[in-house]
């Protein structure tokens, strides 16, 4: 597909991109042969497409300049993650692999790269959730035996009572310290009072007076 060739301006200089439009979800960064490649979706505007370019130009202008062998870096947009309400940069490279306390550095921009990632952060940060499970659970006077982390649909959370198990969707790694907290003390609940009942939601309450506005928080896509 051709590449229409544009043109911005930077610090008084003019910088050439070249933008290729095509059938694709997100707007893609790539530096190639010291040449900034832009792929967009069709319909993409300007200034969503030189929003990313100035967003990252400091990047892009020292990767230029430091990196003559020709590597190929790509940058993807949206650029960032949520990890326990926190937001990460995440920035997609071909030849390398970095993690360090503000960004995260990928082989591959493909979806499934991308949620193997999330999931490999959540299996990482298993302990805390177990820690916030072990922390609500004395505060409450409660005992469980059994705690699994996995993807679901449809639940953050699911408590079999019988087998005193909790159950935590791994999606909750996105998501601040006080949303995890709700659905760890809605959980809990679940081993006193296994339905809805006016019961149930009075001892969550109990725990966590706004819990109405902080599940709220879960309906709010951080991705």
């Amino acid at each position: 597909m051709a590449k229409l060739k544009k043109i911005l301006s930077y610090k008084g200089e003019k910088i050439a991109y070249y933008l290729v439009l095509r059938q694709q979800k997100y707007i893609r960064l790539k530096i190639e042969n010291e040449q900034i490649i832009i792929s967009a979706p069709l319909g993409a505007h300007d200034w969503e497409i030189e929003h990313l370019i100035y967003k990252n130009i400091s990047k892009i202008m020292k990767i230029i300049e430091l990196n003559k062998n020709h590597r190929n870096i790509q940058i993807e947009h949206p650029s960032f993650v949520k990890i326990l309400g926190e937001r990460k940069e995440v920035t997609f490279v071909n030849d390398k692999k970095l993690l360090d306390n503000n960004s995260f550095m990928l082989y591959e921009t493909s979806e499934e790269t991308i949620k193997k990632m999330y999931k490999k952060l959540a299996i990482q940060k298993y302990n805390y959730f177990l820690s916030r499970l072990h922390h609500w659970k004395t505060i409450m006077g409660l005992e469980f035996e059994n705690f699994t982390l996995k993807e679901m649909k449809g639940k953050w959370g699911i408590c079999y009572p019988s087998q005193s198990k909790i159950v935590l969707n791994i999606r909750l790694i996105h998501y601040p310290q006080i949303a995890i907290d709700y659905v760890v003390i809605h959980e809990l609940s679940h081993l006193v009072h296994k339905n809805h009942s006016k019961d149930f939601w009075y001892l969550i309450e109990k725990y966590l007076p706004n819990y109405k506005s902080v599940s709220e928080l879960l309906k709010v896509n951080v991705l």
